[in-house]
């Protein structure tokens, strides 16, 4: 993944870095912003869960435990690769005091890392004013990789409304990987999610915020599931 980032790109072209997993897939059937972005030729989609490893073994796709990857797992590798190679980088999201604990633990560490940062909670509306600071001072700080961790599908809708004016290589949707980075999210054991069971460390850190997610969304995602299957199937003659 390390590679992929930091390898040199043509001027003016760009890749995106998004995630697959149990929510993502279903706030594909309910934000079309979000579906539109995975499918582009130039996002490059990361297996970012265990069940979506298992539902594609299903389907006859050769892939393994170890194809599963997420942002906790080399987040902290790309901004030591970044200090190294001189690339920038710019972080756009989470709440003011995320970021500014996030940027100033990575500056104390890599002293020679460029990085810079917004919070995520700005006006998105195309033409405002708020908008237009924050492309601007991304625009100013010319960073390499953008780490866009505004939550789903926020972060999507973000970057599929203006992914022509981020003149940037590589933009990433981090979701909650600076708040870990930062200290403010607790870090599941990495054995959980090789097994699939994250969720459940996530979702008893915080109850109240990923019941939803967790709990209610499966069985909702499976309805939205077997309803394509039902309107795929082969027709008879």
């Amino acid at each position: 993944m390390l590679d992929e980032i930091f390898r040199p790109r043509p001027p003016g072209t760009r890749i995106v870095l998004g995630g697959a997993n149990l929510h993502g897939l279903y706030v594909t059937h309910v934000d079309p912003a979000y579906d539109r972005l995975l499918a582009r030729p130039d996002t490059l989609v990361i297996l970012d869960g265990m069940p979506l490893v298992w539902m594609l073994r299903a389907r006859g796709h050769k892939v393994e435990r170890a194809h599963r990857t997420t942002w906790v797992d080399w987040l902290t590798d790309s901004f030591e690769r970044a200090a190294r190679e001189g690339k920038g980088v710019f972080v756009l999201g989470h709440t003011p005091e995320v970021l500014e604990t996030g940027l100033a633990l990575a500056r104390a560490r890599w002293p020679s890392l460029r990085i810079d940062g917004h919070h995520g909670f700005f006006d998105m509306t195309g033409g405002s004013a708020e908008l237009e600071a924050v492309l601007a001072r991304i625009a100013a700080a010319e960073p390499h990789f953008l780490v866009v961790g505004m939550g789903m599908p926020r972060q999507e809708r973000f970057v599929d409304a203006y992914r022509e004016r981020l003149a940037v290589p590589v933009v990433g949707l981090g979701g909650a990987a600076f708040a870990y980075f930062a200290g403010f999210e607790p870090t599941p054991p990495r054995w959980m999610g090789r097994w699939g069971l994250e969720w459940l460390h996530r979702l008893a850190a915080d109850p109240r915020r990923m019941a939803h997610r967790y709990l209610l969304e499966p069985p909702l995602l499976a309805g939205h599931l077997a309803r394509r299957a039902w309107t795929q199937r082969p027709q008879s003659p």
